[in-house]
């Protein structure tokens, strides 16, 4: 995000300064919400991985990630350039994988919840919520993507099994998605439903 002089970087910082410039802290105190940002990237990171790998090995999922311009006859033989992209990607970001943070971050999340008795992890809507919600794209994606993601690349993003575990979690993003006070335009498919 460029603001004025200002150049911010990641999600933290641009809400962090979209919650400041609001003035009204309606995304929260922010020194409290560190440790929601730190589970979530973390879950985020095992979560990049686990999709990263899946492409890696699923030759249509690599085929699909080539550009849109490249033809159909070409997919087949250039699928090496998905290949070499994506296990690039893999030794970039593995190293920030810690072992059982994301099924870890999904449950601390379905507790946070029930000790908030609210849909709001801080029993009022803010950083936190949207934070965790991010991660569950990894389990089972419903952002609006240009262009959209073909069908083997959508089951690489896809975890039936943390879906099924954690279905409860997943209506809890519906009912936040489906709440024009708590959502936005990049899930306008999920409202339409």
């Amino acid at each position: 995000l460029f603001a004025g002089k200002n150049i911010f970087r990641g999600s933290w910082d641009i809400a962090r300064f979209a919650n400041e410039t609001a003035g009204d802290k309606r995304l929260g105190d922010f020194e409290s919400l560190t440790g929601w940002n730190e589970l979530s990237e973390a879950a985020l990171a095992a979560g990049r991985t686990q999709l990263v790998r899946r492409i890696l090995a699923n030759n249509q999922a690599l085929e699909e990630s080539l550009p849109m311009f490249v033809p159909q006859l070409l997919r087949r033989p250039l699928r090496f350039l998905s290949h070499d992209a994506t296990q690039r990607l893999d030794r970039k970001y593995a190293h920030l994988v810690q072992q059982g943070v994301l099924r870890e971050a999904l449950q601390r999340t379905r507790e946070g919840l029930a000790n908030a008795n609210s849909d709001y992890l801080l029993g009022h809507f803010s950083y936190a919520d949207i934070s965790m919600i991010a991660v569950l794209e990894v389990i089972a994606p419903i952002a609006a993507v240009e262009p959209p993601l073909g069908p083997a690349t959508e089951k690489c993003w896809n975890n039936k099994e943390l879906a099924t575990e954690f279905e409860d979690l997943l209506a809890w993003r519906s009912r936040l998605v489906s709440n024009a006070k708590t959502s936005y335009s990049q899930f306008h498919s999920e409202l339409k439903m």
